[in-house]
């Protein structure tokens, strides 16, 4: 912040008291008259005959104690005040005018807003340098008997600046899925894990695991029964849809450029994302880990909504563009089983010949290679390969039903319809 400059100025005649200094402060303005701050009194005549070539004696005469004080090695505010009486209270208020405290700079964070972090800059402090000015005053009257001082000022600095923040509030990445047609209980697991990341920083070289920083998925940590994936199957357990919070970390942190250090793959295809790119964790056997490789911390934004789950990163600003590919090396279709039901073994299932249900659905075989890709100025500099996943083909088992369907409303035998006219 710039300050305005103080101006002042003093005249004096020989032989006479008059003499005054004027300190301009933006609009204020402080007078010292040294006629006012001589107290008039009969040891001020005494005092007087004897200093009245000295210190109330001529602008030459006092002029000339200054510099005998100097030589004397006297303090300088000592001797200005000795030659101006009082000096000092109207520089007191002046530098309490001019002082402005500094303020640190301060970092709000809101997860649910699209502006994340919100800089509030600093402010630079200023404070009247007394000793600067002691000097410039005595400088001056002992040059010429009209003064004009330009008052310095010291600038103080805040501890905080906003640069600080500035060096780990930038968005490295920014990754979402859908989870729309999820159940209630499936999408309380993914909430509350997600609150599990939300905030969460990761210094430089720290290496972050989902399954320590999350925590167990059980009742007593607030999880319910939802899908998971068992044996290539669906089937109810504690914490279903936690994984799908861990991919969408997995391809947040590598959007973000993060080293990864383990990341595993689903027995099956999952369809909330690209294939090649989930990370299914459970805890004590599998893991989400990665690496925060850059200079600055790392931190953590999780969002949630009824339809979709968002991690964003923030730290180092990106200086180049991440994109994630993937190829399907090679295919296989799978078969399908009949089965017909006709023990009823499956009578809580299906019961009718026009009516089936798969015991075990189909799944392709898969061979995947999934990459990530560097784009500095658009232009691709490198292909990294992530992962070579293989998934089994899985046949399926359809099982019919054995009973026929009777119609809805059959005919009585003997009976015709009418024929209408």
């Amino acid at each position: 912040m710039v300050r305005p400059k103080l101006n002042a100025y003093a005249t004096a005649s020989s032989g006479s008291l008059n003499e005054k200094i004027e300190f301009q402060y933006g609009d204020r303005v402080f007078f010292y008259d040294l006629s006012k701050n001589i107290k008039r009194s009969d040891q001020f005549d005494l005092n007087y005959e004897i200093n009245k070539f000295n210190r109330f004696g001529s602008y030459s005469e006092r002029k000339a104690l200054l510099e005998k004080m100097l030589e004397a090695r006297i303090e300088k505010s000592v001797a200005l005040e000795y030659i101006f009486p009082n000096l000092k209270a109207v520089v007191k208020r002046i530098e309490k005018n001019v002082y402005l405290a500094p303020l640190d700079a301060k970092l709000s964070v809101n997860t649910n807003a699209e502006q994340v972090f919100k800089i509030t800059p600093e402010r630079v402090g200023c404070k009247l340098d007394s000793v600067a000015l002691h000097n410039e005053i005595i400088a001056a009257y002992l040059k010429n008997d009209v003064l004009k001082i330009s008052v310095p000022t010291t600038t103080l600095l805040p501890k905080v600046f906003a640069k600080d923040f500035e060096k780990y509030t930038n968005l490295r990445a920014d990754f979402s899925t859908n989870i729309a047609s999820s159940s209630q209980d499936r999408k309380h697991n993914i909430k509350n894990a997600l609150n599990s990341l939300n905030k969460v920083e990761i210094a430089p070289n720290q290496t972050f695991s989902f399954n320590k920083t999350v925590g167990r998925r059980t009742q007593a940590n607030g999880y319910r029964e939802a899908k998971i994936i068992v044996n290539n199957e669906f089937v109810d357990g504690l914490g279903g849809g936690v994984c799908q919070v861990s991919t969408t970390l997995y391809n947040s942190a590598l959007l973000a450029g993060l080293d990864i250090v383990e990341a595993n793959k689903h027995s099956k295809q999952i369809k909330y994302v690209k294939y090649g790119f989930d990370a299914m964790v459970n805890f004590g056997s599998s893991d989400l880990k990665f690496k925060n490789n850059t200079n600055e911390k790392i931190t953590i934004i999780t969002t949630y909504s009824p339809t979709s789950a968002r991690i964003r990163i923030y730290g180092e600003k990106l200086n180049c563009q991440y994109k994630l590919t993937n190829e399907i090396v090679s295919t296989t279709e799978p078969e399908t089983e009949i089965l017909y039901d006709e023990k009823g073994q499956f009578a809580d299932k299906v019961t009718f010949e026009d009516e089936f249900f798969y015991l075990k659905k189909p799944s392709k075989g898969m061979e995947i290679k999934s990459y990530r890709e560097k784009y500095i100025d658009g232009r691709l500099v490198d292909r990294q390969l992530l992962r070579f996943d293989k998934f089994k083909v899985q046949n399926a088992v359809k099982v019919f039903g054995t009973k026929k369907r009777e119609p809805e409303n059959p005919i009585p035998i003997g009976f015709s319809l009418p024929i209408l006219i």
